[in-house]
């Protein structure tokens, strides 16, 4: 038996001698697992299992199983698994409390076989009801759209230099290893028009010359679309704070401002550090304590375009701390852990400079 709720179909209630509905107040936990095609629920509150349902993936369908708990203190959780934000933006909208989950948190039980939306759903609510669950940082709809300049941006450097990877690999078949890349894309672009190749193969290597400019003109305008945003009154005042760090352009504190979002998320410069992956990992237990590479968690991106700034930071010899830093790690563990040491610190000077901006009177900064 189904009961028509809006657009959405309920099964008839999962456990047997379960009342239909909570009284008003109560406390109601909600998990949903999202899929493409379909949202799997598990209602639970008087410390049980009261319901189990699922509805297709559309957002009216969430919000006619939500409106039916309008009159408890609901809380819902759901895992992001790339169909973007847009309950947890409804939801916000509407004052009720949701966690929006990262998969890589929740766990899974060792040996395990099984694996169902309807198991991951209750699996999920009772997390949900004991506190166990950790949420992400859900951004402001504006703000999401404003970080896809600097994500597009990024991939389109990824698609150019990927480009010109193939055109190396292309003609290294060939038997035309050329200059190094070391020496840059200029020379080698200039030996590459020096060289007498045959048809076939010059054909490829246009193609990839065309992908490879492709890229680089998309690049140049979302370059410029960012610029022109870092200039704006709702960004200008972090970026030009951000800017003046050694090391960090406008356009790379744009792009920090855009992922990271709300700072006051990070009550520690520490907690910062550790989000972005920069923070050793560490094995203690009674006299030993080692330390060893990286966490590596966090965004990827950041923390290479952090890494990044920490180079250029080291050869604009600005900041005599960080130089300091560097010439003093660098012979004794190498450039490469030196430079992440490096980063470390920039890291923690950018959070101390966001943290004075955000105190100081919102007054437009010129960039």
């Amino acid at each position: 038996m189904k009961t028509s709720i809006g657009l959405v179909e309920v099964p008839e209630q999962a456990r047997a001698g379960a009342s239909g509905r909570p009284a008003a107040g109560t406390a109601v936990y909600m998990a949903i697992d999202v899929s493409r095609s379909k949202l799997v629920y598990c209602v639970r509150w008087d410390g049980a299992e009261q319901r189990r349902l699922s509805t297709p993936g559309e957002l009216e369908h969430l919000q006619a199983v939500v409106g039916q708990y309008r009159h408890c203190a609901l809380r819902v959780a759901y895992e992001a698994c790339g169909f973007g934000y847009e309950p947890a933006w409804w939801l916000q909208q509407e004052r009720i409390a949701v966690t929006v989950i990262a998969p890589s948190r929740v766990e899974r039980a060792p040996g395990s076989g099984v694996k169902t939306d309807r198991l991951d759903a209750g699996k999920l609510a009772r997390k949900l009801e004991a506190g166990e669950l950790k949420g992400i940082y859900v951004p402001p709809r504006a703000l999401h759209a404003d970080r896809q300049l600097g994500r597009t941006y990024a991939q389109c450097i990824g698609e150019r230099k990927r480009a010109q990877i193939r055109i190396r690999s292309l003609l290294q078949e060939q038997g035309r290893c050329g200059p190094l890349p070391t020496l840059g894309w200029a020379a080698y672009q200039r030996w590459v028009a020096a060289q007498e190749l045959p048809a076939p193969v010059r054909q490829c290597v246009s193609v990839h010359e065309h992908l490879r400019a492709l890229a680089a003109q998309q690049a140049q305008g979302l370059r410029r679309a960012l610029q022109q945003l870092a200039r704006t009154a709702r960004y200008a005042p972090l970026v030009g704070a951000l800017a003046a760090q050694s090391g960090v352009g406008a356009l790379s504190a744009i792009r920090l401002v855009l992922e990271l979002g709300d700072l006051e998320r990070f009550a520690r410069a520490a907690a910062l550090t550790h989000y972005l992956g920069l923070t050793p990992s560490q094995y203690s237990s009674g006299e030993v304590d080692r330390r060893g590479h990286i966490l590596k968690c966090g965004p990827a991106a950041l923390r290479a375009l952090l890494l990044q700034c920490a180079w250029a930071a080291i050869r604009s010899r600005r900041d005599p701390t960080l130089a300091a830093v560097f010439a003093r790690l660098a012979p004794r563990l190498g450039r490469k852990r030196a430079i992440v040491a490096v980063a470390r610190r920039l890291t923690v000077a950018l959070h101390r400079r966001w943290r004075a901006a955000l105190a100081a009177p919102a007054t437009p900064t010129p960039v």
